[in-house]
């Protein structure tokens, strides 16, 4: 199945509207998302937050691994 392309920002409003459903993320979680040569991206959140939401933090993991089968990002 071929992967469909997207904006940075575009996968930044996805990771969010993901994340709206779970209990144990924070509505205001910052991410970034930035290029990564070996998996093509990666989302990246503060330090503060991975410290302070541990669960949300794992979570923000779990999506960035499913949304990667899905996505990739454009040039």
């Amino acid at each position: 199945m071929a992967k469909i392309r997207v904006s940075s920002i575009e996968l930044v409003w996805i990771f969010h509207e993901t994340l709206k459903s779970f209990d144990d993320c924070s509505p205001t979680t910052s991410i970034a998302i930035v290029p990564s040569p070996d998996v093509g991206w990666k989302a990246l959140m503060s330090a503060k937050y991975r410290t302070r939401y541990p669960r949300g933090a794992r979570r923000v993991e779990a999506v960035q691994e499913q949304l990667r089968e899905v996505y990739v990002l454009r040039d």
